[in-house]
């Protein structure tokens, strides 16, 4: 362990915060000749725990030949490490710096009996200025369906039957984008080949599945498209919320919040691609990408996905809103069955922060009160 006296003196002096761009702070100072001293043994033992020459066991070569070994400039790199690992959390402390992620530590000064030099790059948790997201959430409400009130036509069930005469018969199926593109090539006539299609009765919807007949199968269709429709109007309410709080939110995202974004969508498509049979390493020979083309096509959505993250994060804490504790762990428990590999910290922040944005979206779209 470190020296108490060494932890609780100052560490560093001449400190000097910079701020950055994008959410970070850049720390210049310098470790004392004397701070440095202090950590210049446990160094040397450090160097010496792990090294083995000829004649003497792993951990038990002489300091004299530690020293003789791997130079002084090998044990003021180690006496540099020891001494930042110890003054930087003194100086977030100090500075009351909510710093987030690994920070960039570089040394610009290191020298036997001498001050060591250091620059340190961190990111910081942004400054967030909400809008009036209660009345931008109510406006977006007013402007859009409600999805409980959303209908399925004859004309839709129609619709639903004729893709399934096709597909029965094997005639091939025009979607919504075919259509829209002959139009804009000023192509008027249905290319689709004629082909017998089968007769909507009874015997028919029995084809498709365990349907007692046809009038069943129109049922079950009604539905399904009630189902689709309401989550589509729920989820197109829910991004038109969504993107009018971030546009009229004011804050700078760090690099660590959209990397991070970055790994949740490459984890999730990996997955994806793996249970479709493939590897991704195969994908992306198949379409002729990069693991990296990925990433810099993903970046503005991961930039929205971060923002949205710590916007709603802002608005939870503001309301008091918080995931129900043992819905979460039940949550957790069933995540880990289905990724019995996975940190089950991963697990539960990823859970969280889900239940969180949850709770967010029902406080906006009911209007609710805030919480007391």
């Amino acid at each position: 362990m470190d020296d108490p006296q060494t932890q609780n003196s100052k560490q560093y002096t001449d400190l000097e915060v910079k701020e950055l761009p994008g959410s970070e702070v850049e720390l210049s100072g310098e470790i004392p000749t004397e701070v440095a001293h202090k950590h210049r043994m446990k160094a040397v033992r450090k160097i010496q725990k792990n090294l083995e020459l000829p004649g003497f066991r792993k951990g038990h070569v002489p300091e004299e030949m530690v020293l003789e070994h791997v130079g002084e400039a090998a044990v003021m790199q180690e006496v540099a490490e020891l001494a930042l690992s110890v003054a930087y959390p003194q100086i977030v402390e100090d500075k009351k710096l909510d710093v987030v992620g690994r920070p960039e530590v570089s040394i610009t000064k290191l020298a036997a009996g001498n001050p060591i030099g250091f620059k340190i790059t961190s990111a910081v948790y942004p400054h967030i200025t909400l809008p009036n997201y209660k009345k931008i959430a109510a406006e977006e409400v007013k402007k859009h369906d409600d999805p409980e009130s959303v209908e399925v036509t004859e004309s839709d069930v129609d619709a639903e039957l004729l893709r399934l005469q096709k597909m029965l018969a094997g005639a091939p199926h025009t979607g919504g984008d075919a259509k829209e593109e002959d139009s804009k090539e000023g192509v008027k006539e249905d290319k689709t080949e004629e082909t017998t299609l089968p007769e909507l009765d009874d015997d028919f919807a029995r084809q498709l599945g365990d349907f007692q007949d046809l009038a069943h199968l129109k049922d079950k269709i009604r539905t399904g498209l009630g189902t689709d429709k309401k989550q589509k109007a729920h989820e197109k309410r829910r991004i038109a919320i969504a993107d009018s709080v971030i546009a009229k939110s004011t804050l700078e995202v760090p690099k660590v919040f959209v990397d991070g974004e970055i790994g949740q969508m490459m984890a999730s498509f990996e997955d994806r691609v793996s249970r479709a049979g493939m590897k991704l390493d195969d994908y992306l020979e198949q379409v002729k990408k990069t693991a990296d083309d990925l990433r810099k096509e993903w970046q503005p959505d991961a930039l929205k996905r971060a923002k949205l993250q710590l916007i709603f994060n802002e608005i939870a804490k503001e309301e008091k809103l918080s995931p129900d504790t043992e819905k979460l762990e039940r949550e957790v428990q069933h995540v880990k069955e289905h990724y019995p590999d996975a940190e089950e910290s991963s697990i539960r922040n990823f859970v969280a922060a889900q239940m969180m944005n949850e709770a967010v979206f029902e406080f906006l779209e009911g209007g609710t009160q805030k919480r007391k």
